[in-house]
């Protein structure tokens, strides 16, 4: 597989992945959601899908197992789905890790709280793309977790 074939697979986990969510403990609602960015991006580095599924909402865990079903693969979980893609397209565990550990965390420019649900605005960048997105977070059980991507736009 080319390398910019590999590095499109990863942009299209890393689309699964960018609507992070999920976070415990106190302090704002920002700090909390900012929080979960970062807490995605290293457990996606570090290999761990069953941890970056845990910032996932229930309803993104079963659309990405459904995706990736859709896609072919024999998956049961949302775990199980990032790890097939990932062997699939072969990534390797060190192209994860500069890809979610190397890169400072996404730049939040707005964030709007309503009750129990959020719409987050950052902008961000997969191999040097730069990109601008909304997305939707609900709060699971006292934690923000991603629920949607709403829109995403290439700003490069």
């Amino acid at each position: 597989m080319s390398a910019a074939t590999r590095q499109m697979c990863v942009c299209s986990v890393c689309a699964f992945v960018a609507a992070c969510g999920g976070s415990g403990g106190g302090g704002s609602d920002r700090q909390q959601i900012e929080k979960m960015f970062s807490s995605v991006d290293t457990e996606m580095a570090k290999g761990d899908y069953a941890s970056a599924c845990n910032y996932f909402s229930q309803r993104q865990q079963a659309n990405i197992a459904t995706g990736a079903r859709k896609a072919g693969l024999n998956v049961s979980s949302c775990a199980g789905a990032l790890m097939a893609l990932i062997k699939v397209t072969g990534i390797t565990r060190a192209q994860l890790a500069q890809t979610f550990g190397g890169a400072a965390a996404p730049k939040l420019q707005t964030v709007d709280v309503h009750g129990n649900q959020a719409t987050v605005t950052f902008t961000d960048s997969i191999g040097g793309h730069p990109y601008k997105e909304t997305d939707a977070l609900v709060r699971e059980n006292g934690q923000w977790k991603a629920d949607r991507i709403i829109k995403r736009t290439n700003t490069g």
